[in-house]
């Protein structure tokens, strides 16, 4: 992780920085819910459902900023509009962007009613349009953080104190995921370091001791820790007294944020922690909405299926189908149906290539994939590449032994890496996507992957799928990761 290439430190230079993120964010909200309304009324207008005037809905319009200051007040403008921090998890500002649109649209319902002009405005329309802005806006945002990132505008500057390993990825988190917003100029270490020293390509540029010298050179008020927690304690005062916002990150802590809730027992401080996997009802939800989706896909998809069925049938010789055994619910095992992407004699032909090329034997037992598989077809190159091997797994989610959303079927082989986790683990159907292959997928390696099955479902809520569910539409039609 830590490298010693020549390197100079950061400039300092006059820099676009949170206030204007915040105002761009704004500034498209207001555009997206003027836009999909818009969009909402011309197709009921060509769908000859109705006659009105564009100046009459017009009218309407202060109701956007009313979406705005709902928000705001939710803090979905990276802690706040003129004061710039942490934002939101992401999962956890989706679920607020529709909780805005929702009381936008009980407010607007009863202004209207109020004013006795319901009947002059379509409910159906306004009804569509909040659910359609409940879909578009986090996409808009989402590509908005992209360009901004693109064009090196709307990033705060931050410090990482820590070049450990933690510290490492947190960097890299960061440069990778244009969600936060944040450009990182430097690290400080908890020992000296030789002068060019970088982590993650990033300048070390001191000590915790520097933290007062460079905050003030590079004009940094933002601080994330990724120190021990008796390191940390030992640091805060003379921190908090250089940067206006400080984030803790500690090493190697998975905790439920999404349900996680700060509080306060006299002088002592401490957090409360809701189990939603203990909840029925959430959970009756989730297999209710995943069995109506996994029907409808089968039935709008069945096409595809016959398509795909004769294509492998006629490339190569074997089944249609592939049952792999896979650990389910409570640890039971169950069959996992995929289209056949592999030969017959798969397992020969690995043997084969062990034998010839043993140094791939240690990738293999690493992440259980191979870069270059000898075991699969040219067809099933494709299938793979393009995640259409799975499609079948919509059959195990109708039958209820997966979820539409969950972590990974795993083998038997697989349960030690899980450790202490495995047992939460069974509680959860596996699912045919999950974090981990939207967050790199056969790129991951097995202890991301257990982190991410573990974050999932310490932290689970309909809104993760949700935002899980768009994510791998994005990543399937990007083909990111897939082998």
């Amino acid at each position: 992780m830590v490298s010693e290439p020549e390197s100079k430190l950061p400039e300092k230079r006059v820099r676009i920085g949170g206030i204007w993120r915040i105002l761009m964010l704004v500034l498209a909200d207001g555009l997206c819910v003027f836009s999909c309304a818009w969009c909402v009324l011309r197709a009921y207008k060509a769908a000859g459902l109705g006659h009105y005037e564009m100046s009459q809905y017009l009218k309407l319009l202060p109701f956007c900023g009313v979406l705005i200051i709902c928000n705001a007040l939710f803090r979905c403008y990276q802690g706040s509009i003129l004061y710039p921090g942490a934002g939101l998890n992401k999962i956890e500002e989706i679920r607020r962007l529709a909780g805005s649109a929702a009381i936008t649209f009980l407010l607007l319902l009863g202004t209207l009613t109020y004013a006795h002009q319901a009947q002059t405005y379509s409910r159906f329309c306004l009804f569509v349009s909040v659910c359609l802005i409940c879909v578009v806006l986090p996409i808009v945002r989402a590509l908005l953080r992209h360009l901004l990132k693109w064009i090196d505008v709307g990033q705060t500057d931050i410090l990482i104190a820590g070049t450990n390993r933690n510290g490492a990825r947190v960097a890299l988190e960061f440069q990778s995921d244009s969600y936060y917003g944040f450009r990182v100029v430097g690290f400080l270490d908890e020992q000296p370091v030789k002068p060019g020293t970088t982590v993650s390509n990033v300048p070390v540029l001191g000590t915790l001791d520097d933290a007062e010298r460079v905050a003030k050179q590079l004009k940094v008020e933002y601080l994330v820790c990724c120190l021990s927690v008796s390191e940390f304690s030992r640091c805060y005062q003379n921190f908090s007294q250089y940067f206006k916002h400080i984030t803790f990150v500690p090493a190697g802590q998975i905790f439920p944020i999404s349900w996680l809730t700060p509080i306060s027992i006299g002088v002592y401080s401490g957090f409360e922690i809701r189990n939603k996997l203990l909840q029925p009802i959430p959970r009756l939800l989730k297999s209710f909405v995943e069995l109506i989706l996994a029907l409808a896909a089968i039935i709008v998809l069945l096409p595809v299926f016959l398509v795909l069925a004769a294509v492998i049938k006629f490339t190569s010789p074997g089944p249609v189908f592939y049952g792999s055994i896979r650990l389910g619910l409570g640890g039971k095992k169950i069959t996992v149906w995929k289209f056949r992407s592999m030969y017959e004699d798969a397992d020969k032909r690995l043997e084969d290539l062990f034998a010839r090329r043993p140094e791939l034997k240690a990738e293999w037992i690493r992440t259980r994939k191979l870069k270059e598989d000898p075991r699969i077809t040219p067809v099933g190159h494709f299938l793979r590449k393009t995640s259409l091997d799975e499609l079948p797994q919509f059959w195990n989610v109708l039958t209820g032994s997966m979820s539409l959303i969950g972590p990974r079927p795993i083998v038997d082989d697989e349960v030690r890496y899980y450790g202490g986790y495995y047992e939460m683990r069974k509680r959860v159907k596996p699912g045919i996507t999950g974090l981990w292959q939207i967050s790199g997928r056969s790129d991951a390696d097995y202890p991301s992957r257990v982190r991410l099955d573990a974050y999932y479902i310490m932290n689970w809520s309909i809104w993760m799928d949700y935002y899980i569910f768009f994510k791998t539409v994005y990543t399937v039609l990007m083909c990111k990761g897939a082998r």
